[in-house]
């Protein structure tokens, strides 16, 4: 039942990340769409995106949350991702579907659970 409800709310992922670009606006300067940036980072950067809203919806109770989630809402890295999500091309925003399709299908299956999710998003932006 719980995997079914995370299956439905992967549509609003959408919505997630047009509001994280709002409030973490920044300067795009640097944009993904102005270098040369591989499909298949942006697609990691997808599966990730995928598990911090994953982690935020159903792993509130972990031991990790407070830390994770106040990282995130400092860290450089992931205010500048934040920003350059508006500027995907269109190949960038195919990768990064397919790589959140593959960690919604993962977590589905439940072949992850919220510690490796903690310790993936922390990998990413805990310590940059």
């Amino acid at each position: 039942m719980i995997l079914l409800k995370i299956w439905v709310k992967m549509g609003s992922v959408k919505k997630f990340l047009f509001i994280l670009i709002y409030f973490f606006s920044i300067n795009t300067s640097s944009a993904w769409h102005d270098t040369e940036v591989s499909n298949e980072n942006i697609a990691t950067l997808g599966a990730v995106w995928v598990q911090i809203y994953v982690y935020e919806e159903h792993c509130t109770d972990n031991q990790y949350y407070p830390d994770v989630i106040g990282r995130l809402e400092v860290s450089p890295r992931f205010k500048q991702y934040s920003s350059e999500i508006e500027h995907l091309t269109e190949r960038q925003e195919l990768a990064w579907e397919r790589g959140g399709v593959g960690a919604s299908t993962i977590i589905a299956s439940g072949a992850t659970d919220c510690d490796t999710m903690a310790a993936v998003i922390w990998e990413w932006f805990g310590t940059k």
